[in-house]
């Protein structure tokens, strides 16, 4: 049996309403060679149902016996996987008709990069687009602050993530994109954004929240780790007071050599204009 080029994972819980045109925008692209991994953690409404009214051959459905958490279902999305790429869909989003064929053609052309997301469009409660960067250097260094990547829209390539034992880490949840990226970059993958808009990202009252407090004390986990990864001889005194004092950080990268040093000034400096330190 061929082998699907690409592995969609969308994870479900809570998405009924929303649910079919998720699906429904994943079995009209243009691009037809995936499998789409409907990932059910126990979800308490009536998805089961909607997912028994489809009969593509392309969607693999799993229910677990309990709920287990957004990052661990997706991992058993990962090990299901068959593709040479995995892509991330979210349950109550929409893909454009293109997207897929964007990221594959990219992913093809320009194998020194590991994975590649596309800007998103919000919708419903709010409404603006978001655009990450596609320099793969600036990436890096965007990690320094925020998570770079956009998770939902993004694809990478299987074999990559797998040579170095990448899974997300539900104990990191929030933030649990934001500790995978980070120590994908760490360990020397290239992660690119692509300033194409083929993303609906959906915002709802049904949608679930995390704590702010939560929210911040998981990023600052991962920010703090990804510091004392790329730059060892940074003390914990500067790790402590970034980003409101970022020049340490060029300093200790001067010893490193892990970010672009041209590139992390000018990304500081802009810092710096802003009143910090």
């Amino acid at each position: 049996m061929k082998l699907p080029q690409v592995s969609i994972l969308m994870p479900v819980y809570n998405t009924a309403p929303y649910l079919r045109e998720a699906i429904d925008s994943m079995l009209s692209q243009t691009f037809t060679d995936f499998e789409l991994i409907v990932l059910n953690d126990c979800s308490p409404d009536n998805a089961e149902e909607i997912l028994d009214t489809y009969n593509d051959p392309r969607i693999v459905r799993y229910r677990g016996e309990r709920n287990v958490g957004l990052a661990n279902v997706l991992n058993v999305g990962i090990e299901m996987a068959c593709g040479k790429y995995i892509a991330r869909m979210d349950s109550d989003d929409i893909s454009l008709p293109n997207r897929l064929k964007v990221q594959v053609d990219f992913l093809e052309k320009h194998p020194d990069i590991d994975l590649v997301s596309v800007a998103m469009q919000l919708f419903g409660a709010k409404e603006e687009v978001w655009v990450r960067e596609q320099n793969p250097e600036k990436v890096k260094i965007n990690a320094l602050f925020y998570s770079p990547v956009l998770h939902a829209s993004s694809m990478w390539r299987k074999e990559s993530f797998e040579r170095h034992g990448l899974r997300f880490r539900q104990d990191m949840v929030p933030a649990e994109d934001y500790d995978l990226w980070t120590r994908a970059l760490v360990r020397g993958l290239k992660l690119v954004n692509l300033p194409d808009v083929l993303y609906r990202y959906r915002l709802h009252p049904n949608q679930a929240t995390q704590q702010k407090e939560k929210t911040f004390e998981k990023v600052r986990i991962v920010r703090r780790n990804y510091l004392k990864a790329t730059l060892p001889s940074i003390s914990e005194t500067s790790i402590e007071a970034f980003p409101k004092k970022v020049w340490p950080v060029f300093a200790a990268n001067l010893r490193s050599g892990f970010f672009d040093k041209k590139i992390l000034a000018k990304r500081l400096y802009k810092y710096k204009k802003a009143g910090w330190s």
